[in-house]
Formats: C-alpha cells, structure tokens, sequence
C-alpha cells in the first residue's frame, strides 16, 4: 500500500510539527517507549487556579491498590459536590504516565468547573490484560459508591480517556453493564484503540504513515500482542477489545472524536455507527487533517482546536445540573 501523503492529508500547522515527535524505533516495545521518552515534554508547572494531588485507591477483591491524581479547582468550596471526569490516558496500552496530562486536565479543570481523577494504571506486557482495566474499575466503583468522600457529585460522573485509555473506557463501560453497575453519564472516547484484529482499510494504511513520526502498523501490533498476553491470536473478550462486543445495547451516551489521518479511523466510525444502532445516543466527530494525538491542551491547529471545543461542549452538557442551572464553566 502507498505510503499516506502527509503534504495532502495532513493540516498544514501540524506537518510543521512533525519533525517534533517519535522517531519511533520499532524493533521492540522497549525501543518504542524509549522513542516515546526521548520527546517527552518537561513537567508541566503546577496552575494556582487547581489543586493537584495524588491519592492511593485501595485495591477492590483483592486486587492491588491504584495511584490516582486529583483536579480540583482551587475556589471550590470544601465538600463541594462537583461534576467528576475519570480519565485513562493513552500511551498504545504499554506507555503513558500521569505526569504528561497535567496541563490538559488543568485546563479541564478551570474551563468546565469539574473534578477529575487521572487513574496510573499499570501497563502491558509487565501487566497484560485485565490489569488496566482492573484499576480502572476500582477507582470508577470506589468514586461511584462513595460520592460523598471524593467531593464528586453522583449523577455527573464521566468515563473517558484517550487512545488506550479510551479504550479501556469502552472496556470499562461493557464491563459495569454486565456486572449490572450502573453507566457513566458519558463515555468520552478519544480516538479510542478498539480493534487488535487489523481488518480496515485505515489500519492496513499505516504500514506506511508517511512520516516517521506517525503511529506505525507494527507498533500497534506489537502493543496489542504486549496488552493481550496469551490471550493473542486466540478468543479475544470484547472488554480486552471492544469492537469485538457482539452486543452493545444498554451503554452508556457516547462521544467520539478522531482524526481523519488516524489508523483508528474506520474502527471508529464502524463502533460509533453501531452504538447508535444499538440505540446508544452517540456523537461521532471525525476532523479533517489531524492526526492521532491530535487532542491537546492547548490546540496548535484550527481543526484540534475544533476538536477541544466539541469534547469540552460534550462534557459540559454531561456535566449540567439536572435542573438546569449553570454550574459548571462555558468552555473555550
């Protein structure tokens, strides 16, 4: 397959930029996270409008206990009930860490008035499958179940993340409703990781992204295999990978936003058209030019910035007062 013409396809202001990402070295999962590493921006200085500090979850079931960071804005009042964003980041299910969505979840923070908790879930291949998801849902049914002690109100809570982290969400939210556990009220996918089966025409495309600095087809196989363990090549569950579900009635209201140059694209799409067949009320924003690990705080381009106005306008509407009042801030 022809390599993807990042000249064309790609917005102007981000192929500026893309000398500035990973020189990815595939050769193993170690030389992608060093590839990672080697462009990691420098941590991102504390914001006097939020408090940030970081928590231990005990662990539910005997699982181990969970490493979260907290949001809150520095005006809140103490025991204030606020809207609450459980967020997973990304990193391809075996990178990524808590310190590299600070200034993103700052900028949520005062933009939209809620409270977010940024869960360190543990990483593939030390720790395959289920354990992401397992700390996920720890923290989600600790918060859930004990609104009252995490200053979080219980009818605005949101399960979202990026990428890998977007996609342990989708995992996360097929799993509750099999458990019986009540929905988020939004799953906030951005451009989730899905599918470990390569079967669109927009995963096959980024054999050769055109660019170096672009998310490569061995890269994803090779953290798929990382995350799935021994359950690789074999019977899949649909919470290790969601667009497997057979069944997706019964979620929770979905948004989804990817770019149109993202190898994710067409499982996207394919999983948000079937959440709304499933009578799923679901948003699919797809933005023309921008790439995967477009979403950022603050946007470069006139399309990611599109991208941030329409995930904070989905949150803020999963965020309003069931009675209707302004609470929670108006967004960019």
């Amino acid at each position: 397959m022809a390599a993807i013409d990042v000249h064309k396809r790609v917005e102007p202001g981000t192929v500026a930029l893309l000398d500035r990402l990973a020189r990815w070295d595939l050769t193993s999962i170690a030389t992608i996270r060093r590839s990672y590493a080697a462009v990691g921006p420098p941590p991102a200085p504390e914001d006097p409008r939020v408090r940030r500090h970081d928590q231990v979850i005990p662990g539910t079931e005997g699982r181990p206990d969970v490493r979260v960071r907290w949001y809150r804005p520095a005006d809140a009042p103490d025991g204030a009930a606020l809207p609450f964003l459980l967020w997973l980041h990304g990193g391809a299910y075996i990178m990524g860490n808590l310190d590299e969505n600070d200034d993103r979840l700052d900028r949520m923070v005062v933009e939209l008035g809620c409270t977010v908790a940024s869960v360190d879930w543990r990483l593939a291949p030390e720790h395959p499958y289920p354990a992401g998801l397992e700390d996920a849902e720890t923290v989600w049914r600790r918060v859930s179940a004990n609104p009252a002690d995490f200053g979080v109100d219980p009818a605005r809570l949101v399960l979202g993340g990026a990428s890998a982290g977007a996609g342990l969400a989708a995992g996360l939210c097929l799993r509750l409703r099999d458990l019986g556990v009540p929905q988020p009220a939004l799953q906030l996918l951005i451009y989730p990781m899905l599918d470990d089966r390569e079967l669109t025409p927009s995963i096959r495309a980024i054999e050769d992204p055109g660019h170096w600095g672009l998310w490569h087809l061995r890269a994803n196989r090779l953290c798929w295999a990382a995350y799935l363990g021994s359950l690789d090549g074999g019977e899949v569950p649909p919470t290790a990978a969601p667009a497997r579900a057979e069944d997706l009635t019964g979620l929770a209201p979905a948004f989804l936003g990817i770019g149109d140059v993202d190898g994710f694209v067409d499982e996207n799409v394919a999983y948000a058209a079937r959440l709304s067949a499933a009578g799923v009320p679901t948003e699919l924003h797809v933005y023309p030019g921008v790439i995967h690990g477009g979403f950022g705080a603050p946007p470069r381009t006139p399309r990611t910035a599109q991208f941030l106005r329409d995930v904070y306008a989905a949150l803020a509407a999963a965020f309003a007062p069931a009675d209707g009042s302004q609470e929670a801030g108006e967004g960019p």
